[in-house]
């Protein structure tokens, strides 16, 4: 099954025949083990939350609605859970709200309802590159003689019985980069097209197996990594990428016991965070500050001017005049880094890259 990622909740909405005048709209969602707050009770941990669905029809006005309250102890697993409910087929959209009854609302959502004519009950998956769907088909009369399944330029079409059964379709995406795509479903009898629709879809594999996420995290290696390590994993087979990659971070992993290899999750915390804060003039994670900031950490200190000249020094031996000039300070580790705004359009050049010198 594939969910959608929104912050940290990710869900998945199915949409079910259930009468002629109704339908059944089911939202899956899960949310992180450590996404909500808890709070102690009789000496345990407690989570609460409660999930409020309204249903509305093109006009925006409501047709039906509910809200559930969950309670529960407190585990380090994610929460896995739905909320499921019968609607008019002439309903438009959803809205799906998810509160913290300790904290506020962590989540919200709209979404068009998908309607159920020939095709529900749909269930998408991924494994490795291809797209699986499972469906029910609803097709009593043969009103329908076949269907065609596209999304990007990737297509396939099945024939359509006439009766009401379930049935998959599998499509081959190893062209498609990781990403939110809409994918297209048109039916037609005797080549005459009679409905269409269309179904969100997340093309989501592990980083290892989708080509340009797998160069990306390689390339960010750089800092850490040999430029023989890099060209090996560069150069790796699918098949071989997922055991190259856990291998090459073991020798970096401070407790190979635990389950996760806390360097790894420092270091590409540290790439987020300089692709957040080195981008605007500067190159984001492959600037000079990065480099610092990923080798080294936060500075414990870091002295500024604006529209100064730093004091003349081996790393600065005509006592150039600069927009601007961060000097980091890593008292434990006594080093001192230099970064100037050379052209004043924000971004820093470091001037001594032993940290040495200041």
């Amino acid at each position: 099954m594939i969910f959608f990622l929104f912050l940290q909740i990710e869900w998945q909405t199915i949409n079910r025949p259930y009468s002629n005048a109704e339908q059944e709209l089911v939202v899956y969602f899960s949310i992180p083990g450590d996404g909500l707050k808890y709070v102690t009770k009789d000496s345990l941990l407690y989570i609460n939350y409660e999930s409020q669905l309204k249903v509305c029809d093109k006009d925006g006005n409501q047709l039906t609605g509910d809200f559930w309250e969950v309670e529960r102890l407190r585990d380090t697993f994610d929460i896995h859970d739905s909320v499921k409910i019968i609607i008019p087929k002439n309903s438009s959209y959803f809205h799906l709200k998810i509160i913290d009854l300790h904290a506020g609302q962590i989540f919200n959502l709209t979404e068009k309802i998908l309607q159920i004519n020939y095709i529900g009950n749909i269930e998408r998956s991924i494994i490795d590159d291809t797209l699986h769907l499972a469906f029910i088909i609803i097709n009593p009369e043969g009103n329908i003689d076949s269907m065609l399944f596209s999304i990007d330029n990737v297509k396939k079409g099945i024939p359509i019985k006439t009766g009401t059964y379930d049935d998959t379709v599998s499509l081959l995406v190893w062209a498609l980069p990781n990403g939110n795509y809409k994918m297209e479903i048109m039916m037609f009898f005797q080549s005459k097209k009679i409905d269409k629709i269309q179904i969100p879809v997340i093309i989501s594999r592990p980083f290892y197996l989708d080509e340009s996420t797998w160069l990306l995290k390689v390339k960010q290696l750089r800092y850490i990594a040999t430029s023989s390590e890099i060209s090996e994993l560069k150069k790796a087979k699918k098949t071989h990428r997922d055991s190259l990659w856990n291998l090459f971070w073991k020798q970096h992993d401070p407790t190979p016991t635990t389950k996760h290899n806390e360097k790894e999750i420092e270091y590409f915390e540290r790439i987020e965070y300089c692709e957040a804060h080195f981008i605007h003039g500067d190159k984001g994670w492959q600037s000079d500050r990065a480099e610092i900031y990923i080798k080294y950490g936060e500075p414990d200190e870091i002295s500024s001017q604006a529209y100064y000249s730093p004091p003349a020094g081996s790393f600065n031996l005509h006592d150039d005049f600069f927009d601007s000039y961060e000097i980091w300070h890593y008292y434990r580790s006594n080093l001192r880094f230099l970064f100037v705004d050379r052209f004043g359009l924000g971004e820093y050049i470091l001037l001594n890259p032993t940290g040495l010198g200041l």
